[in-house]
């Protein structure tokens, strides 16, 4: 089942790149580097059979993005987020889940001229967690994959070449279909600049 997700992300995002890759020198287009915090669905779960704490708010959470804008304001493109979930007392064991995903990622900006650009998009593509923790000095590792889909809501500020960010996502793990225990599943705030042209 997690070799089919991956084969089906794949060929989605390599589809997706050719759509796209032709038309990027006739049109706009912009490069993101965006940071924040997601705040974890659930910050209790099961995991191997013992509840785990995790901390509710994720630690190194970043993001890169590129997108092709159309004039018409849509925008495709590719965006790859990480971040990371410690374990929390009253945990016994120390560890932590470490999520990923690749996705394709649409977007409709609605005012064309000027510095602000308000917008609203999705995505859709891979996700893979690890899990992993120590337990009487022996690591335990399980890595998980999953359809990853998002929603996102933020704006952006144009200064010529230069791009300034506000974003608010939640970011969906079908964890069911794969069989996952633990699920990555999170609201969240970014912030970021990029360059655009």
């Amino acid at each position: 089942m997690h070799s089919a997700y991956i084969r089906s992300a794949a060929t989605l995002l390599l589809s997706a790149a050719l759509v796209i890759l032709p038309g990027t020198a006739a049109a706009g287009g912009a490069l993101f580097i965006k940071g924040g915090a997601f705040r974890l669905q659930d910050d209790g779960q099961m995991i191997d059979l013992q509840q785990r704490n995790l901390d509710d708010t994720s630690h190194s959470t970043l993001a890169f993005s590129w997108e092709v804008r159309k004039k018409s304001g849509v925008a495709l493109g590719m965006e790859f987020l990480s971040y990371r979930n410690d374990f929390t007392p009253p945990a016994a064991l120390p560890g932590e889940a470490k999520t990923v995903a690749l996705q394709f990622v649409g977007k409709k900006y609605f005012i064309d001229g000027g510095v602000f650009h308000p917008y609203v998009g999705g995505g859709i593509g891979a996700g893979r967690t690890n899990v992993s923790y120590n337990n009487l000095g022996v690591e335990f590792s399980d890595e998980e994959y999953t359809l990853a889909m998002q929603f996102l809501l933020g704006f952006e500020l144009r200064f010529d070449n230069l791009s300034f960010v506000l974003e608010g996502k939640h970011l969906y793990h079908d964890i069911e279909s794969g069989g996952n225990e633990y699920d990555p599943t999170a609201t969240g705030i970014f912030a970021g600049m990029g360059i655009n042209w």
